[in-house]
């Protein structure tokens, strides 16, 4: 006759001290596995390129006025600013003609107009330019260098007391690419992924290229403008044109992109926030003290101690696994965990029924085959 479910006080008592007692912590490690490269910067380039070429192949030019004072005689064109100039200054005045009353100066004020590349805004771009052609090379550079492997460690360290016993476990798990499976996709896929990357950076090579030995870049060279420093000033231009706008948002991502990169290589996840892992684990932990809780001499007892300890395991593994789905977002209903239950209980017992039936009938035969040899001595 079966037993029914009866939850033993005592024991229940002990695995609920071991459980509010646990002091734990979990380590997490993870070296360039298939989800952990991020090739964000190549996509954020390659959406600028189009803008920024947009830009080069149409500079804006500014006209600047420049006014000097020159010899008469290399004067080619005399301006209502000359006359005005010439009046405040009259020690140009070399001589007066009595009769025609006629002013002959020596030096005379002249004004020059001239286009210039030599604008804020072009500067910008001229030291946008100058810096992403630097940060292409470098990733390009970190390709060269780049280690394709997938390995994971967990580490998990807790201690606890039941009362009588202080309880300690030091758990470490590895995982890492196998080189015999043939079905791993994960390299060939990183593999992939990077000569995509590789093909595509061509392209942006040779929009930099372009730009660099366009008017606008050569011009700015070859006049040694001064580099823009940040914080960006946001002229009009800058914050109304859209070509523009791409450019700052550029900016922005290659002058961030360091610290960004700084935050996704922590060795160790921190395990704040982490809380339903931990708690796994934790789990976990109890669980194999339940199992050495449970070793015994005697068979007996050890069966005995192993189904007080599953009646537990099933009311706290229970509430784990509900709290867990409804604080992942997972909406499940009463009947479709009764539905689980039920499910899992039918097939447990249909298999001992079959375990029990197999040797019910083995029994059978080897009876049977006694009986026969037993004949032959009567």
């Amino acid at each position: 006759m079966a037993k029914g479910l009866k939850l033993n006080k005592e024991l229940n008592k002990k695995s609920n001290f071991f459980r509010e007692k646990v002091n734990s912590q979990m380590y997490y490690q993870s070296d360039l596995s298939s989800d952990s490269i991020n090739f964000k910067w190549v996509d954020q380039i390659e959406h600028s390129c189009p803008y920024i070429d947009n830009i080069v192949r149409n500079p804006k030019v500014t006209l600047i006025r420049e006014e000097d004072v020159v010899k008469v005689e290399k004067a080619k064109k005399v301006s209502v600013a000359s006359i005005k100039d010439l009046s405040r200054h009259t020690h140009y005045i070399e001589k007066i003609d009595e009769d025609t009353m006629e002013v002959q100066p020596s030096k005379i004020l002249i004004e020059r107009s001239e286009e210039t590349f030599n604008t804020y805004e072009n500067r910008f771009i001229f030291t946008l330019i100058f810096y992403l052609q630097r940060f292409v090379a470098d990733k390009e550079a970190e390709l060269d260098d780049l280690e394709i492997k997938d390995e994971r460690v967990l580490e998990y360290a807790a201690t606890t007391i039941t009362g009588a016993e202080r309880v300690n476990i030091e758990l470490k798990i590895t995982a890492n690419q196998n080189p015999d499976d043939e079905n791993d996709q994960v390299p060939r896929n990183i593999e992939k992924e990077i000569k995509d990357v590789r093909i595509r950076l061509k392209k942006i090579n040779a929009f930099i290229a372009s730009w660099q030995f366009g008017e606008l870049y050569t011009t700015l060279e070859k006049a040694h403008v001064a580099l823009v420093v940040p914080p960006i000033k946001k002229t009009n231009i800058i914050l109304k044109n859209p070509n523009f706008q791409v450019a700052e948002k550029l900016w922005t991502f290659m002058q961030t992109y360091d610290e960004g990169k700084k935050d996704a290589n922590i060795d160790g996840l921190d395990t704040t926030g982490n809380n339903d892992l931990l708690s796994l684990l934790d789990d976990s932990f109890m669980l194999d003290f339940f199992v050495l809780d449970s070793i015994s001499s005697s068979k007996r007892e050890q069966k005995k101690r192993l189904s007080e300890y599953a009646v537990i395991m099933m009311h706290q593994q229970l509430k784990r696994i509900i709290s867990l789905l409804l604080n992942s977002g997972v909406s499940i209903s009463d009947e479709e965990i009764l539905e689980i239950i039920t499910n899992e209980l039918k097939k447990e017992r249909n298999k001992t029924t079959v375990d029990s039936t197999d040797i019910k009938n083995r029994f059978k035969d080897e009876f049977a085959e006694f009986l026969d040899k037993v004949k032959n001595y009567i």
